[in-house]
C-alpha cells in the first residue's frame, strides 16, 4: 500500500482483520505493517502506539455499533425495541468478537472521545429504558442489568460455555434476553 494511500480507517480495519486471523494479542505494529506492506514507522503518522490504535478501534467499534443498533430499532419501541437491541447487539459483538474486549475498555483508557462514542449507545438503552416510564434510578439500574446480561453472555460464549446438545445457544439467549425484558415491562406497569 502506497502511504498517501493509508488513512486510519484502513489501517483499524485491517488491525480487525489481523486479530481475527491470529488474536488481538498477537497484533503488534510490525505485523500491522507488514499486513498493510508499509514499513512500522509509517504507523506512527496516525496512531501514537499501540494503545492509542486500540482506543481509536474501539471509538470505530462503538460508532459502528452505534450505527447499527439505530438502524435494528427503526419503527420499533418498548420491548421490541429492547429486543432489537440486544439480539442487534449480540450479532454485533459476534462479528467483532475478536475485537470485542475493545468495547467495554472505557474506564481503562480514560479518553474523551472513547467515552463520548461509548455514551452514545448506552443513551440509546436509556432512551428505551426511560419510555417504559422507569424513574432515572431505575432506568439506570436496569440499564445496568441489560448490559451485564447481553456483555455476559456474550463473553462467556466466546469463552466456549452454552456447548450443551439439549438447549441451542441461540435460543437460550432470545428466552433469557425476553424473560429479562418481560420483567422490565411487568415492573413498569406496577
Amino acid at each position: 500500500m502506497k502511504r498517501r494511500d493509508l488513512t486510519p480507517e484502513k489501517i483499524i480495519i485491517t488491525y480487525i482483520a489481523l486479530a481475527e486471523k491470529m488474536g488481538l494479542a498477537q497484533v503488534s505494529f510490525p505485523r500491522l505493517a507488514e499486513a498493510l506492506a508499509i514499513k512500522p514507522p509509517s504507523l506512527y503518522n496516525h496512531f501514537k502506539n499501540l494503545t492509542d490504535l486500540k482506543v481509536h478501534t474501539a471509538i470505530f467499534l462503538h460508532e459502528r455499533l452505534h450505527e447499527y443498533l439505530t438502524s435494528q430499532l427503526i419503527g420499533k419501541t418498548k420491548e421490541a425495541a429492547l429486543l432489537a437491541y440486544g439480539e442487534a447487539y449480540r450479532r454485533f459483538a459476534l462479528k467483532y468478537q475478536a475485537v470485542y474486549e475493545l468495547l467495554n475498555t472505557i474506564p481503562s483508557f480514560n479518553n474523551d472521545a472513547l467515552l463520548l462514542a461509548g455514551r452514545k449507545n448506552t443513551s440509546l438503552l436509556s432512551q428505551l429504558l426511560a419510555s417504559f416510564g422507569l424513574s432515572e434510578e431505575e432506568v439506570l439500574m436496569e440499564s445496568r442489568g441489560f448490559r451485564s446480561l447481553l456483555h455476559g453472555y456474550v463473553s462467556l460464549s466466546q469463552l466456549g460455555y452454552f456447548q450443551n446438545v439439549m438447549l441451542d445457544s441461540d435460543e437460550s439467549f432470545v428466552a433469557v434476553l425476553t424473560q429479562f425484558v418481560q420483567t422490565i415491562a411487568r415492573k413498569a406497569k406496577e
